[in-house]
């Protein structure tokens, strides 16, 4: 049942992931599953998230919480302070966001979850972006992308690399920017992951790439056509 709601969460079905993921958090409780119990409030508070609403999502988020402390379940307990972390965020509150954020990437580094601790670097950098400091986002984009690399994070590289690309727009750097675009299509055409196909798709628009991900893709020969010339 779980599982079930995760996929139409995924599939932005709303209505229908609550239904499931009630009746999963139902049976969790009534037979004492308290790990499961706590991975379903946090699951529930996605679909509330997604939705807008806030203040739903954070008690969710806070009960998950609470369980996952009190049952010594580190990783969920990593996960669970990223999302709150992303609440605050979103509200504008970037200051309790960070700490949110500071306390979950200290528990991922001490249990040795890398694929959380990419997650945790990319989200600090958009705290740091949002307030204009671009250094300091992308010196966070750059650890969070040497570790997708290294544990082979394919859909965590693309989320890393859009975001440097737009970091190196601030900066005035465009030919970086335009690579790290290019990367970030090259890796979500091999796995089809929709999410960035649609949002580097937009995004081809407001640059003035004509043809959208046709675009993308004749950018993308076209560089690697002058990678060739330079090799020869």
């Amino acid at each position: 049942l779980g599982q079930t709601g995760k996929q139409y969460l995924h599939l932005a079905d709303y209505d229908t992931a609550l239904e499931y993921l009630k009746c999963s958090l139902k049976i969790r409780q009534e037979i004492g599953d308290k790990s499961g119990e706590g991975t379903t409030l946090n699951n529930i508070s996605q679909i509330y998230d997604a939705r807008g609403d806030y203040d739903t999502a954070l008690d969710y988020l806070k009960r998950s919480l609470k369980i996952r402390q009190e049952i010594g379940d580190k990783s969920g307990e990593g996960t669970t302070l990223n999302n709150i972390s992303q609440i605050f965020k979103a509200r504008g509150d970037y200051d309790t966001a960070l700490d949110y954020l500071k306390r979950s990437l200290k528990i991922q580094q001490e249990i040795g979850d890398k694929s959380g601790e990419g997650t945790t670097l990319n989200n600090i950098s958009q705290i740091y972006d949002a307030r204009g400091d671009y250094d300091t986002a992308l010196e966070y984009l750059k650890r969070s992308l040497k570790i997708r690399q290294e544990i082979g994070d394919r859909s965590g590289l693309c989320a890393t690399l859009f975001n440097m690309g737009h970091i190196h727009l601030q900066n005035e750097d465009v030919q970086n920017a335009v690579m790290s675009w290019v990367t970030a299509y090259r890796i979500a055409k091999a796995i089809n992951l929709a999410q960035v196909l649609q949002a580097l798709e937009s995004l081809a628009g407001q640059l003035g790439l004509e043809g959208g991900l046709d675009g993308w893709e004749q950018l993308s020969r076209q560089i690697e056509e002058n990678e060739g010339g330079e090799e020869s």
